[in-house]
C-alpha cells in the first residue's frame, strides 16, 4: 500500500490533521486502533448502538460532528480502523518515505508513505499504591471508555482520585450514566491555584465547562474533596475498601487524617504520559518536561520533528487536551501539503496564521493547568515495600529499590534488566514513568539524565504469522 500522507491516530489532533491535508489536495491515510474515529476524546459508541441523546456523549459534540462530517466528505481520505501499527521502518535518507507495518487483523500489511504524522495521543498516569492492582481499580481514561463506548459502569459505588481536570468529565459522566459517585479526590488544592488566577482571565470557555461539570456534580450530590487521596485500596478478591488521607503540599499523607469508605470501583488517574513508542522507532529528538514529569517529541513551529517528513501533533507533543491538538493537527496537515506541494509557501502561511495564533492562546493555559496539577514527590511515600509497580512482571518497589541501593542501578534501563520491569505485555507504558521518578529519587538525579523505560521494535502485539510473513 501506498500514501502520500499517513497519519497516525484519528482523534481530535489526527482528524484536524487529515482535514486540513486533505482539503489542500493530498492524499491521506489514517491508521487508528479504534473501531471509529473520534479517538478517547470523541469516543464514538458502535454502529448498532443508537443513543437518544448523543450531544451528551462529549462536550464538544457539534465540534466533532463538524470533523466527522468534513472527513466523509473527503474521498481522499481513507480511515483504517481496527488497524495498529506494530512496527516502522524509517527511511535511509531523510525525507524519503517511511514504511508503517500494519495489523489489520486479517494480517500484516505494510505502508509507505512520503509524510507521516503521529498523532497516537496518551496513556493515563497511575500512581502504585498498595492494593492498586486489584480488580475494580482502574484508570478513569478506562472507565471512560466502559461509559462512553459500550454504557457500562465500571461499578455502583464509585470514587475517583487523581489530579487534574480530567477528573471532572469522568465523574459527571459516571454520575449521569446512572453510577453511585461517592466521592471525587483532587490531590491538589484551590489555595495552590489562587496565586495564578490572573492568568485564566482570558479562558472563559475552558472555565466555563469546568463549571458546568462541578455545577452537574453538585446536582447529584457528588461530594468534590480537594487535598486528599486514595493511598490504599483493600478487599477479598477484588477492591472493597479504600483508605483516603488528607495530603501535605508535597502529597505526604497526614498522619491521623485516614478514614475508611466502601467502594466496588476505584478510577486513578494523574494527568496523562504520551505515547512516544513510534516516534522513538524513528529516531525522533525527545526533551525532558520537567513540569510533566516525562519526555515529549521536539518540533518546529510547523509540527515538524527532528527526522524530515515526520510530523507530530497532539498529546506527543506534551499534554494540552484536545485545544491544543486540534490546531496542531492542522498546522501539520498545512505543513505537510506545502511541503508536497499542495499549497506554496504564502498561501500556507496565510492558512496556517490564525492556527498559529490560536495555539499560541490555548497553549498558554494548557502550561498553566500542567503546572498546577503536576505531581508532587510526596506520593513516593504511599508505596510500601511489597507495593507491585510493574504489574505486568509483578515487580515490588522493595526489587527496585534492591537494584538501586545493593546492586547500584543508575538509569532505568539498568533498573529494567535487574528486575524486569517494563518487560511485560505493555513494555513499560503503565509502570516506565514510576520507575523513573523511584530511580530518581533514590539515586538523586535529573530526571532528564536517566532515560526512559523504551519498548521494543515490535510495540503493538501481532500474531507469530504475521510477523513470518514476508510478502511486504
Amino acid at each position: 500500500m501506498e500514501t502520500e500522507v499517513a497519519i497516525v491516530g484519528a482523534g481530535p489532533a489526527g482528524l484536524s490533521a487529515a482535514v486540513a491535508a486533505s482539503e489542500a489536495g493530498c492524499r491521506v491515510t489514517i491508521v487508528d486502533a479504534y473501531a471509529r474515529p473520534g479517538g478517547q476524546y470523541y469516543k464514538q459508541m458502535p454502529g448498532e448502538f443508537h443513543p437518544r441523546r448523543p450531544e451528551t456523549l462529549y462536550h464538544d459534540f457539534s465540534q466533532a460532528q463538524q470533523l466527522f462530517a468534513k472527513l466523509d466528505d473527503h474521498a481522499r481520505v481513507q480511515v483504517l480502523s481496527g488497524t495498529t501499527v506494530w512496527t516502522v521502518q524509517a527511511a535511509s535518507t531523510p525525507g524519503d518515505p517511511v514504511t508503517l507495518y500494519l495489523n489489520t487483523g486479517a494480517g500484516s500489511v505494510g505502508l509507505r508513505a512520503e509524510k507521516v504524522i503521529l498523532a497516537p495521543g496518551a496513556y493515563d498516569r497511575v500512581l502504585p499504591f498498595p492494593g492498586w492492582d486489584l480488580p475494580g481499580v482502574m484508570t478513569m481514561g478506562a472507565a471512560q471508555t466502559l461509559v462512553k463506548s459500550q454504557r457500562v459502569l465500571p461499578g455502583q459505588r464509585v470514587v475517583l482520585s487523581g489530579s487534574g481536570p480530567f477528573l471532572l468529565p469522568v465523574a459527571a459522566g459516571l454520575a449521569q450514566a446512572g453510577a453511585q459517585v461517592v466521592a471525587v479526590y483532587e490531590a491538589t488544592t484551590p489555595l495552590q491555584w489562587v496565586r495564578h488566577a490572573p492568568r485564566v482571565w482570558n479562558h472563559w470557555d475552558k472555565l466555563r465547562e469546568g463549571g458546568d461539570y462541578v455545577q452537574l456534580l453538585r446536582k447529584q450530590g457528588v461530594p468534590l474533596q480537594f487535598g486528599r487521596a486514595v493511598i490504599r485500596a483493600s478487599g477479598d478478591e477484588r477492591v472493597q475498601h479504600i483508605t483516603v488521607a488528607r495530603l501535605s503540599a508535597d502529597w505526604q499523607p497526614i498522619a491521623g487524617s485516614e478514614e475508611q469508605r466502601e467502594v466496588d470501583a476505584v478510577c486513578i488517574g494523574y494527568g496523562f504520559v504520551p505515547s512516544l513508542e513510534l516516534s522513538s522507532l524513528l529516531g525522533c529528538t525527545h526533551r525532558y518536561d520537567p513540569v510533566q514529569a516525562t519526555f515529549v517529541v521536539q518540533h518546529d513551529a510547523d509540527m515538524q520533528s527532528s527526522r524530515a517528513g515526520v510530523f507530530v501533533a497532539g498529546e506527543i507533543t506534551g499534554i494540552g487536551g484536545s485545544a491544543v491538538a486540534m490546531p496542531q493537527g492542522t498546522l501539520a496537515g498545512l505543513a505537510v501539503a506545502r511541503q508536497l506541494g499542495r499549497l506554496s509557501e504564502s498561501a500556507a502561511q496565510r492558512k496556517m496564521a490564525p492556527y498559529r495564533k490560536a495555539l499560541r492562546h490555548r497553549q498558554a493555559f494548557a502550561v498553566l493547568l500542567q503546572y498546577l496539577f503536576r505531581l508532587r514527590p510526596g506520593w513516593l511515600s504511599w508505596m510500601t515495600p511489597e507495593t507491585l509497580v510493574c504489574r505486568c512482571e509483578e515487580v515490588p518497589f522493595q526489587q527496585i529499590e534492591a537494584a538501586i541501593k545493593d546492586d547500584h542501578a543508575r538509569d532505568v534501563k539498568t533498573v529494567k534488566a535487574l528486575t524486569r520491569c517494563g518487560m511485560g505485555l505493555c513494555q513499560g507504558r503503565v509502570c516506565g514513568p514510576s520507575v523513573a521518578a523511584i530511580t530518581a529519587a533514590l539515586t538523586g538525579q535529573d530526571p532528564a539524565q536517566l532515560g526512559a523505560l523504551m519498548g521494543r521494535p515490535i510495540v503493538k502485539p501481532i500474531t507469530l504469522g504475521a510477523l513470518c510473513d514476508t510478502s511486504h
